[in-house]
């Protein structure tokens, strides 16, 4: 655990996955919680390092001794994170709406037009009347299943704009519902960005409330002091909103950032997403050169791979 929080994380795997080795199956009995922290870090670890094939064989043993639905959260979170990472994202989206539904949180899958506008009606009038300053003065959210499906709706964004696009507004929809409903955590950030993407697109080209949004979402991050989402508040916002306002260059840096960021605390899938956005504006809105610009992807994905 230590070495996940210096994030070691190839060393980490090492330590873990001797350790589970050591204590074998026997230890689900006398020692539950021990060992259920011991796979729970190991499952996390894994995830980071990308070898998926061993985290979902290891998940089976938490899901089969868990005493209680919450003794595998922590286990389902990685997998599914897992499962978008390797591109398995309909397998990914089933089970996070699965855990979802445990948790009092129904996500519709098929989203007909119907489904669609009522949750659109459903989101901004829950925004109506909350000034920028409001939304920053939200309440700290405390609920623990409340908690808990909003990690699970983070997990499902990636995966919905790949495979499932007209779910991917419903599930920032009922993240930012559930921010104005239940209070702020680490991850309103990330709905307040995706919401503000969803305004700054072809379907709205609302530029200026989508730019407040990002704000929102700047703003949230550092007040809660939550640098470990960096990666995908800057990806959203500085790749999706903020083009529309300011100078393509004026993003470069922000990508850089949440590319060191990613690979820092691991969050793999928006370190290399920031770095895509930063060669993209860099080549095809800054004008630079193409040379330098091989060199400098060659040492991102280097440094990616290490």
């Amino acid at each position: 655990e230590k070495l996940l929080e210096q994030q070691s994380f190839h060393s980490a795997v090492k330590y873990l996955m001797n350790g589970i080795t050591l204590v074998g199956d026997d230890s689900w009995g006398p020692k539950h919680s021990l060992t259920l922290r011991l796979y729970d870090a190991a499952s996390e670890a894994l995830c980071v390092v990308g070898d998926y094939q061993t985290l979902t064989a290891l998940a089976e043993k938490p899901l089969h001794y868990a005493r209680c639905f919450e003794d595998k959260l922590n286990t389902y979170s990685n997998l599914v994170r897992a499962l978008s990472s390797s591109g398995n994202n309909d397998e990914c989206i089933n089970t996070s709406v699965s855990v979802l539904s445990q948790l009092g949180e129904l996500i519709p899958t098929n989203i007909t037009q119907e489904i669609y506008f009522d949750e659109v009606a459903k989101v901004r009038q829950s925004l109506i009347g909350l000034s920028r300053q409001d939304l920053l003065s939200l309440p700290v959210m405390t609920d623990f299943n409340k908690l808990t499906a909003m990690r699970f709706l983070n997990h499902m964004l990636l995966a919905t704009y790949a495979s499932n696009p007209s779910m991917n507004p419903i599930v920032a929809f009922r993240m930012v519902r559930m921010t104005v409903e239940y209070g702020v955590c680490s991850i309103s950030a990330i709905a307040f960005s995706c919401y503000g993407a969803w305004l700054a697109s072809s379907l709205n080209d609302d530029y200026d409330v989508a730019f407040t949004m990002g704000r929102v979402a700047s703003d949230l991050m550092k007040k809660l002091g939550s640098v470990e989402i960096l990666p995908r508040v800057h990806a959203v916002v500085y790749g999706m909103i903020n083009i529309y306002k300011e100078p393509w260059q004026a993003s470069l840096c922000k990508h850089s950032e949440a590319f060191d960021a990613g690979l820092m605390h691991g969050d793999m899938e928006y370190a290399v997403s920031n770095i895509a956005f930063y060669h993209t504006l860099a080549l095809f809105g800054c004008g630079s050169n193409l040379q330098e610009s091989s060199h400098s992807l060659q040492k991102h994905i280097q440094r990616g791979l290490q």
